[in-house]
């Protein structure tokens, strides 16, 4: 410890090699930065912190050229103001940014995803070898062993990530902007990915950490600048602010506690329940689920949680078994087929499966609730009005007109809005998956309170999560699956310790 910190002053001694200053932005009357500060050093770790909608992607879009700044400043390591005019210009200095969604040709090879767009020899060729050449020899330093020739979508998340960073590396970037880069990876996976970090920083390389997993703070990062509602509060070294001041200085408020108080009681209730669930990828699945309880479901990536689900709902095959629902036998054909019975899955993944990003919020709601909101099989527009107003105000999303599109939102209002459309359905049973991915501390606050409140009022909760302080402080009990079986349903005692030790 006491070497890295030496290692920080010296780096800090040596001045940023760039240095972002009163940096404002505005898309109309909306002002999204008041004057922003960021300075980058290198072979340091810079982590963005800040709630969603505080401005840490419209920082770093300016920063990797995508927009351009309203007004501001930004100097290299010799004092003269530079600009980015596009990603072309960023990219030649050497900023490089990995986005959460990773932005690459899923039915391309790696090695054609790393490699295109490079510029061709004067004769307009490309020397295949020696693309090979180099990418294998980047790949090795990195202790990675990733078939070149593999399409990108057969990759694992973690794997796509590796090759992103791969491919920064081969553009000699020395500004990396990584955005919630462990959101989807395992505990596994993002112990991988903070070594080659550690190595990226031996070699002089900064790195922009965003990231709503304040866990993660003070192990990967050696300073921290906060952003809040596009204002900049500050740059701290890490350890200089305990976790509770740095989610203060995020949200502008205090925030006691993460997880609303547990309740023990549980009904006697059994309004779901499943019976020796059997097919090719799940081996005798058994649970109930009662009448205002939470049960939570953890275990490894690979432990076949989500497709468990998928395969309830119809999206997978579920092979043999029994579903009952309120003691009634039933077999869902499709996902709306669920819904319109009472059951209702939460995708993990908001953008591709539970959203449609170009429709309003309003449209979004009220999907999941035509045939309530319809006369004669045509939907009232007013009564569809009514009640995105309702639910907007409900879930306390941050918007200006119920007929804002989905895409221009935040990550945690998207969240929300997913919520609201699966609320809005009237479930009898609520599955969430993942359901704080993403999302920063103080919406993620607000969200465990909603699914709360599902809980109080006598709806079945299923959460599936990755995080699993977010299973301990939330469920009643915690059934850990391990490769497609359920290893353990653990009702009393669920400690961390518990949950790997039946997970492994």
């Amino acid at each position: 410890m006491k070497n890295k910190e030496v290692l920080i002053n010296k780096n800090l001694q040596c001045g940023p090699i760039l240095k972002l200053e009163n940096i404002k932005k505005n898309f109309g009357k909306v002002k999204a930065l008041k004057g922003v500060n960021l300075n980058i050093f290198k072979g340091k770790v810079m982590g963005i912190l800040g709630e969603n909608g505080a401005g840490k992607s419209t920082l770093m879009n300016i920063l990797s050229g995508v927009y351009q700044m309203s007004s501001g400043h930004i100097y290299n390591s010799k004092n003269e103001s530079i600009t980015f005019n596009n990603i072309k210009e960023a990219e030649k200095y050497g900023v490089c940014i990995i986005h959460q969604e990773i932005l690459s040709f899923p039915d391309m090879t790696v090695i054609d995803n790393v490699f295109i767009g490079h510029e061709k020899s004067k004769l307009g060729f490309v020397s295949y070898k020696k693309q090979k050449k180099l990418l294998l020899q980047t790949l090795e330093e990195m202790s990675l062993n990733i078939p070149i020739n593999k399409l990108m979508k057969d990759l694992t998340i973690a794997e796509q990530q590796m090759v992103e960073i791969a491919k920064a590396l081969i553009k000699k970037s020395k500004i990396i902007i990584m955005d919630e880069p462990t959101s989807s990876l395992s505990q596994k996976e993002t112990k991988v990915l903070f070594k080659i970090i550690e190595k990226l920083k031996k070699e002089d390389c900064a790195i922009l950490y965003i990231s709503h997993r304040l866990e993660e703070i003070p192990i990967i990062c050696d300073l921290i600048t906060i952003i809040r509602d596009g204002e900049f509060i500050g740059e701290y070294k890490v350890g200089e602010l305990s976790e509770n001041d740095l989610i203060a200085k995020m949200v502008g408020r205090e925030i006691e506690d993460k997880f609303p108080k547990k309740t023990t009681c549980i009904n006697e209730k059994v309004i779901f329940s499943v019976k020796n669930i059997t097919s090719s990828f799940l081996k005798n699945i058994s649970f109930n689920l009662y009448e205002g309880e939470i049960l939570g479901f953890a275990g490894l990536v690979g432990s076949k949680r989500t497709e468990l689900f998928k395969s309830l709902i119809g999206l997978l095959d579920k092979g043999s078994g029994e579903v009952l629902l309120n003691d009634k036998k039933i077999s869902f054909k499709s996902p709306s087929d669920a819904i319109k019975q009472g059951f209702y899955y939460v995708t993990e993944d908001r953008k591709s499966e539970g959203l449609i990003l170009d429709e309003s919020i309003k449209t979004n709601i009220s999907l999941s609730s035509l045939k309530n909101l319809s006369v004669f099989g045509f939907v009232k527009p007013s009564q569809e009005t009514q009640k995105a107003k309702d639910f907007i105000k409900y879930f306390s999303i941050k918007t200006p007109s119920y007929n804002q599109k989905v895409s221009a939102m935040s990550g945690g209002n998207q969240q929300k809005v997913l919520l609201a459309k699966a609320f809005c359905s009237k479930p009898k049973v609520l599955i969430f998956d993942e359901p704080t991915r993403g999302v920063d501390v103080g919406s993620r606050k607000e969200i465990y309170d909603l699914i709360y409140e599902a809980k109080n009022n006598g709806i079945g909760v299923i959460v599936i999560s990755s995080d699993l302080a977010e299973v301990i402080g939330l469920c009643n009990r915690v059934a850990v699956m391990k490769d497609g079986r359920i290893a353990k349903i653990i009702s009393e005692d669920i400690t961390q310790e518990n949950v790997i030790k039946y997970a492994l």
